[in-house]
């Protein structure tokens, strides 16, 4: 069992609903659940989780729902005191109107279904929703949970997104909002895609190279989600980052000296990134130096806050 300054095990947990369970960031928080709270039933939600009784060989209950139609089966919330909602639709891809509307209605809709059910079986549930650090204007300065949005598409979405979750979490179980960066995993994500490519000596960071990376290990995540969990600690937004960005030529340089690879080709130009992803490449190439204050304030243990060592622990 993992232990940090107010450990999850000081709150009693009966039955917890996961949404977004079979992603990256939610089979690790599934089997983390089922570590700290061995005795807790795991609720899980998917558009084919119906009659699912088993989630990497963790036992879970599925249920069905369909937020783009306003599709929940309400037996999924019967009993559930966490939610740990973590479904949405993916920022890295071209934005159109109709991707912005899912990516929108992924996060805040769906949360609004969930809560219509609560409120239809007298259900207050502690809520732990994934945010983004998003919500901050692009910038080099060092920036904490104090900082104002900024005022963009995504930083929209994100205000809102916790907005919701403020709402679930005021029918009495209170709720934290961690708004996560770059998520660091050997299962997935950015260093699955990367990995290959530095293998063969064709690693080059994203132009001009000097825009901030705010990154966090996996591992670190789900001990901030199951932590958050606990309502003894944080309430609202927490940023779940690790303590030491970095710009993103150094983020390129590292998994390059981690994988023992040439480090040679120019930076990707900024051009080529807005031919591929449009608008979207405004998130994707903004600088973000955000600091986890709340978290450090608290007294939580990052177990992979450098980020030379995070990338040696998942890739070698």
């Amino acid at each position: 069992m993992t232990e940090h300054a107010g450990s999850p095990s000081s709150r009693s947990l009966s039955t917890v609903l996961v949404t977004g369970a079979s992603g990256l960031v939610g089979r690790s928080v599934v089997r983390r659940i089922h570590e700290e709270y061995p005795f807790a039933k795991i609720h899980i939600l998917g558009r084919n989780a119906s009659g699912v009784r088993e989630l990497g060989s963790i036992p879970v209950c599925g249920f069905h729902w369909d937020p783009d139609v306003g599709q929940l089966d309400p037996k999924a919330v019967v009993g559930v005191d966490g939610l740990v909602h973590l479904a949405g639709e993916t920022v890295a891809q071209r934005w159109s109107p109709s991707v912005k509307s899912r990516i929108r209605s992924s996060r805040i809709d769906s949360l609004g279904l969930i809560e219509v059910a609560c409120r239809e079986h007298a259900i207050a549930p502690r809520v732990v929703s994934a945010s983004a650090i998003g919500w901050y204007p692009s910038g080099d300065s060092a920036q904490d949970e104090s900082m104002p949005a900024a005022t963009d598409f995504l930083a929209e979405v994100v205000q809102d997104w916790e907005a919701s979750a403020a709402t679930l979490g005021s029918l009495g179980g209170g709720h934290v909002s961690l708004r996560i960066g770059l998520v660091l995993s050997a299962e997935g994500g950015v260093l699955r895609k990367l990995a290959p490519l530095y293998r063969l000596g064709l690693g080059s960071p994203l132009a001009p190279g000097t825009q901030w990376q705010s990154w966090i290990h996996i591992d670190d995540l789900t001990d901030m989600i199951v932590q958050g969990l606990s309502g003894n600690v944080w309430e609202g937004c927490v940023n779940a980052v690790s303590p030491h960005p970095v710009t993103q030529r150094e983020f390129s340089r590292t998994l390059a000296r981690v994988l023992r690879r040439p480090h040679v080709f120019p930076a990707v130009p900024r051009f080529a990134i807005r031919l591929m992803y449009g608008e979207a490449a405004n998130a994707l190439l903004a600088s973000h130096r955000i600091t986890p204050a709340k978290a450090l304030e608290s007294g939580f243990a990052f177990h992979h806050p450098d980020l030379e060592a995070a990338m040696r622990h998942l890739l070698t």
